[in-house]
């Protein structure tokens, strides 16, 4: 069982996060940790005390965007519509954090893409269900297939030699296209 953390250890991870989202937004995940220590304003030592390495960290990052994309889907009440929101926001969060496909392999990661997953899954069916229930999204698919659908945005987002942007929109498109029920 994981203890929950003191008010300033919380503080402290939480800045480190926001320090690390700026820092890989800006650098890539290849940026140099002591420079998201210093942002953060802890040492290196504190750094690592939270995440164990660059993977951790920047799927850590990934976690908490998607952790706020939940809370805004949750938001959206029973918006039928909520579905196509959460995979809109959702594509832009893959685009954002393009470079996460190292971390992603990492085996360092493996009990934070396994959160990453279940959140994918816990924040997208509710939506999928009632989606599929005002007739909007085929009634073939299943919560499970929320993964597949972030494996296919996030292939889009990393495709290399295009512009990420215009080829996740693409596929974005391609994607919401092939949710929807055919009259």
């Amino acid at each position: 069982m994981t203890r929950p953390l003191r008010q300033d250890a919380a503080r402290r991870r939480a800045d480190i996060l926001e320090a690390a989202r700026t820092v890989f937004a800006e650098s890539g995940l290849e940026a140099p940790l002591d420079l998201i220590a210093e942002r953060a304003g802890v040492g290196r030592a504190t750094l690592y005390r939270n995440f164990a390495d660059r993977y951790v960290l920047a799927l850590a990052v990934f976690a908490d965007q998607l952790d706020q994309l939940a809370q805004r889907t949750l938001a959206r009440g029973d918006d039928p519509q909520a579905f196509f929101a959460f995979i809109n926001d959702l594509a832009d969060l893959q685009v954002r954090n393009a470079g996460l496909a190292a971390a992603l392999r990492a085996p360092s990661s493996a009990e934070m893409l396994a959160q990453v997953r279940r959140t994918l899954v816990e924040a997208g069916g509710p939506p999928l269900a009632r989606a599929q229930a005002a007739g909007l999204v085929r009634p073939d698919l299943g919560p499970e297939d929320i993964r597949a659908i972030a494996l296919m945005l996030s292939s889009a987002a990393n495709a290399v030699g295009t512009d990420p942007q215009a080829m996740s929109q693409r596929a974005r498109m391609i994607v919401l296209e092939g949710l929807r029920t055919r009259p």
